[in-house]
């Protein structure tokens, strides 16, 4: 069988965090992330991120963190801007409009939220009044759904235009990891963590069992309104873990500094920049045989353009996901009349050595 590239939380966990599990596993915790773990955990966060004061809890997985992180950011009458192919729009099933939120989709191309896509949607606002749902915050994920890797300037621009509105901002890091160690990346967690008034640390998709850090500054009003709700919106939502001592321990285990490399890198970020470096041998070998990239990324998600025969092939043999173009492509941008995107996911356990499996392939289709 072939190296699958379904997605990067196929596996179970990384080895160190099975290994810390296990040597905690008969200890006697406190329940509800009451325990020392969960503590010792979101003091390591607190200072990987260089913000002594932030507020740092636990979720089971992205979505249930979508929903605590919006719901308790906004007002009931106010609702998230997003780009149109944003987690919450296309894959959460309408998580976030069940807990009472209206998703605000811009026109942005590529799932790269800016502020010249959102202004429309204020201009609306503002022009409507009590008849439009009043944008309460901003919603990006980084990486983003199409894998897009946010440049500084990019995020500062999304968090300037955000606080002139009092808005919040809010980035969805289940692949947060990916994001920060991605080649040439300028984006630090600690200028995020200074910008945002809240963001996810993946641990899903960056070698967990399970388990999100939500983290929330107490610099803004919302921030600080926003840590007095969670406790209260995550008992209402039923993501308040009996075993919260569960995820405490591995994310202690991740940002353990024994686990440190050379250069200074908690084992959360070797975990991604594996992924990385996997991600990119893959697209090179894929980009050799003749395949065109929908965006040079550092990411560990890389979209190539197919055919239908091709895709159905990288679908069948390698796990990758087919999806149409997106509609805000342009035609040149089209390598194919009726071209698919073909999405291929790498993670921490993936192996380099058989990334060639794939390129033989890719070559063996484009002949």
């Amino acid at each position: 069988m072939y190296q699958q590239y379904r997605n990067d939380y196929s596996e179970g966990a990384a080895d160190t965090v099975l290994e810390a599990l296990m040597r905690t596993n008969r200890e006697q915790c406190v329940g509800y992330g009451a325990d020392e773990h969960c503590a010792r955990a979101a003091e390591l966060i607190r200072a990987e991120i260089a913000q002594a004061d932030a507020f740092v809890t636990f979720v089971p997985g992205g979505t249930p963190a979508n929903i605590l992180a919006i719901t308790s950011l906004t007002e009931e009458f106010e609702g998230p801007i997003c780009a149109a192919d944003a987690h919450p729009t296309i894959h959460e099933t309408g998580a976030i409009e069940a807990h009472g939120r209206r998703l605000l989709a811009t026109h942005d191309a590529l799932g790269r939220l800016t502020p010249q896509g959102a202004q429309p949607l204020w201009d609306a606002a503002c022009a409507n009044g009590a008849a439009t749902t009043r944008p309460g915050m901003l919603y990006l994920s980084h990486t983003s759904e199409l894998g897009h890797v946010y440049t500084r300037a990019e995020f500062d621009a999304l968090c300037d235009w955000a606080h002139e509105r009092d808005i919040a901002v809010y980035v969805d890091g289940a692949r947060m990891a990916s994001g920060i160690m991605a080649h040439g990346a300028d984006l630090t967690i600690q200028h995020i963590a200074q910008r945002a008034d809240a963001f996810t640390l993946g641990g899903t998709k960056n070698g967990m069992l399970f388990g999100e850090a939500l983290v929330v500054s107490p610099r803004s009003a919302r921030g600080r309104r926003t840590i007095e709700r969670l406790p209260y919106l995550t008992k209402r939502a039923g993501q308040l873990t009996a075993k919260g001592r569960v995820m405490g321990v591995q994310f202690e285990a991740a940002f353990d500094p024994a686990g440190r490399d050379a250069s200074g890198h908690a084992r959360y970020w070797q975990l991604a920049a594996h992924a990385n470096a996997c991600a990119v041998e893959l697209a090179r070998q894929m980009e050799e045989a003749g395949f065109t990239r929908l965006e040079q990324t550092g990411g560990n998600q890389q979209f190539f353009w197919t055919t239908p025969a091709e895709a159905e092939r990288f679908s069948r043999d390698f796990g990758a996901e087919v999806q149409a173009a997106p509609d805000t492509l342009t035609p040149d941008t089209v390598p194919h009349a009726s071209a698919l995107l073909a999405r291929f996911v790498t993670s921490w356990a993936t192996d380099m050595q058989r990334i060639d499996e794939l390129g033989a392939v890719a070559r063996e289709l484009r002949g």
